[in-house]
């Protein structure tokens, strides 16, 4: 298909070639003419002369008179003109080849003024001489002189314009067949010459047309010479160009895409004139966005847009607190976006949910003030004791050793409160080591029944274990001791007096074994349970008991560092029963999979005389004997 621009090329071109040809046969016909007169004009006079000297030949007797007459008959024929000859009186003395048409009275005045010129010894020259019949003549007339230079007749050839025009009109008709000959043919060579021009143009339009899709592999010819070729290399550097800013344009977009989508906090931005240009999942996540098209589909808060604008105006930054519906809260920042010549391009939002961090920074608050509570309080008995002690008002031994015991009392609590607090501590920062091993947990839980016996027997509970035929466990057998001695404490805490607390173990589905605690006491509020397991978090009744409140947190980070689970069921007035897991021992050590930490493995007794091939398994654990059973002493109480 033929380009709009080869067509036009092409009509422009042949219209010019044609308005040339025209006007350059006008001119032609009005110039031409003239200039072949002239030209026959300037025949006439050597023909003039020529009739002159053989007309002087013939006069002097050099040559006779047929032969004259056939020499001036030869010589109008060939000439188509009419030659006069007269004598100094102005009679014609010799007239030939005046032609069909004319008569020699047609001549009339312009003839007899003509010939006294030229009696008169001067040279005619007329170009447009009128004959009486209408028609048009050019003549030339030259005096006869004898040797004395007197004037004795003279020459006057005249030669008519039609006859002129004949041969014109003859020029012309092989001029327009031949223009009429060349003419399709120089169409031909310029349609081919519009043709090499605009293909390259044509093309190198293809391939803008194409870069403006995105499409920047489309590249032009540039094997065209001149201009063509520069602009097509021109053309092809700027695709190349292009092609790379836009690549980098969209790597980068990329880049910030997937930063945007990688950020916890929401990001927004707008433009000059407020539309969207930015912004990431976690804004939408924060707001429940879905279908986003304007600002208010992202954000349906038409204050938090109009600090965006305020900020687009002032050109300072803002930051403000927002309160979400969910009981959520937002610090929002918002800063202009500045060009380089300090012209403002836009706004970006930070939106960052500071929630944690509140409930953190109120946390360690709160912990500070229960700490604080916690040591303020054992700190102040001791000192309301020391105080009359140290002024010598307690005279009597007895009141004088209550004292003491009160004191000592309160200091063993102070340091047990200052040990739970380092084991914490300890426990979460991940320096307690657990020593995993095979545990005879129905031994475990015997021993440690059997160590709370008294004081339960002291406190009117019945304290039962249901735990028959449990299997071994792989944990670390103090670490669930001290587990069991926290809840166990806690269940005598909040048993009355004629209650129960019953420990039991059972085999689970899969490779777990569960271990609960259970009391008849007064149980836990619902409000509370989800907070029973933060540290010094206490109801109402355990404060009187004068427990630390860390004995719970302490369990929990026990449980999460053998990969274990803790959870806990209550009924306020019915009891409460806390559960955790513990893993079977498996004898085939390879069946325990990969560790990825390492960890001491004590091997299970085998009875006398069984064969065990444990120790060559080829797992990432060390399978040692295990170590003598020594007898636990008896919780104090």
């Amino acid at each position: 298909m033929r380009s709009v621009f080869y067509w036009r090329i092409l009509i422009v071109s042949i219209i010019a070639l044609l308005l040339a040809n025209i006007v350059l046969l006008a001119a032609y016909a009005y110039i031409g003419k003239k200039t072949y007169v002239s030209i026959e004009m300037s025949n006439l006079e050597p023909e003039a002369e020529v009739t002159r000297q053989i007309y002087e030949e013939y006069k002097n007797g050099y040559m006779t008179e047929e032969a004259f007459q056939r020499l001036i008959e030869k010589q109008t024929l060939s000439s188509e003109s009419a030659i006069f000859i007269v004598d100094a009186l102005g009679k014609v003395l010799i007239l030939r080849n005046l032609g069909n048409t004319v008569d020699i009275k047609d001549f009339g005045e312009y003839y007899r003024a003509e010939m006294q010129n030229v009696l008169e010894g001067e040279t005619v020259q007329n170009n447009d001489m009128k004959l009486l019949n209408g028609e048009s003549a050019v003549a030339v007339g030259i005096p006869v002189r004898d040797s004395d230079g007197n004037v004795t007749g003279g020459i006057l050839i005249i030669k008519q314009i039609n006859r002129i025009q004949s041969a014109f009109n003859q020029l012309n008709n092989a001029l327009a067949g031949t223009i009429l000959v060349i003419l399709p043919i120089v169409m031909l060579l310029v349609a081919f010459s519009t043709n090499r021009v605009s293909r390259p143009i044509h093309e190198m339009s293809n391939v803008a047309i194409e870069m403006s899709k995105g499409r920047f592999d489309a590249r032009a010819n540039e094997r065209a010479s001149g201009e063509i070729g520069i602009l097509a290399r021109a053309l092809n550097t700027l695709c190349d160009n292009l092609s790379q800013t836009i690549y980098q344009l969209r790597s980068e977009k990329r880049q910030l895409n997937q930063i945007l989508s990688s950020f916890t906090d929401g990001v927004a931005a707008i433009d000059n004139i407020g539309c969207l240009t930015h912004y990431n999942p976690a804004l939408m996540k924060m707001f429940g966005a879905v279908d986003v098209k304007t600002p208010m589909d992202l954000v349906p808060d038409e204050s938090v847009w109009d600090m965006f604008h305020s900020v687009y105006d002032s050109r300072e930054p803002v930051t403000m607190h927002y309160e979400l519906p969910n009981d959520r809260t937002l610090w929002i920042t918002v800063v202009p976006v500045m060009a380089d010549d300090g012209e403002c391009t836009g706004v970006v939002g930070l939106f960052r949910d500071v929630t944690d961090l509140e409930r953190l920074e109120k946390t360690r608050r709160d912990y500070v003030a229960n700490v604080s509570h916690e040591l303020r309080t054992p700190l102040t008995a001791v000192r309301g004791l020391l105080e009359p002690l140290s002024d010598g008002m307690i005279k009597d031994e007895e009141t004088r050793q209550r004292y003491y015991r009160i004191m000592l009392h309160e200091v063993i609590r102070l340091s047990r409160l200052i040990t739970d607090m380092l084991e914490l501590s300890r426990l979460q920062a991940g320096t307690e080591h657990m020593e995993v091993a095979a545990v005879n947990l129905e031994e475990l839980l015997q021993d440690t029944r059997q160590s709370y016996l008294n004081e339960a027997k002291q406190r009117g509970i019945d304290l039962r274990l249901d735990a028959a035929h449990v299997p071994y466990a792989m944990t670390d057998e103090d670490r669930v001791e001290q587990l069991l001695v926290i809840l166990l404490d806690n269940a005598m805490h909040y048993t009355p007096q004629g209650g129960s607390i019953t420990i039991s173990a059972a085999e689970t589905t899969g490779d777990r074994i569960l271990v609960s605690v259970s009391d008849t006491g007064c149980g836990i509020a619902p409000e509370d349970l989800p907070h029973i397991f933060e540290r010094f978090y206490k109801t109402d009744k355990s404060r009187r008991e004068g427990g630390t409140g860390l004995g719970l947190s302490i369990a929990k980070q026990i449980i999460d560092k053998l990969g274990e689970n803790i959870y806990v069921e209550s009924n306020a007035g019915e009891g409460t029963s806390f559960h955790f897991t513990l893993k079977k021992y498996i004898s085939n050590a390879i069946a325990l999979g990969p560790s990825s930490t390492p960890r001491i493995v004590q091997e299970e007794p085998e009875p006398a005389g069984t064969k065990s091939g444990k120790a060559s398994q080829d797992a990432p654990y060390e399978v040692i004997p295990p170590k003598q059973k020594e007898k636990r002493p008896k919780k104090k109480t």
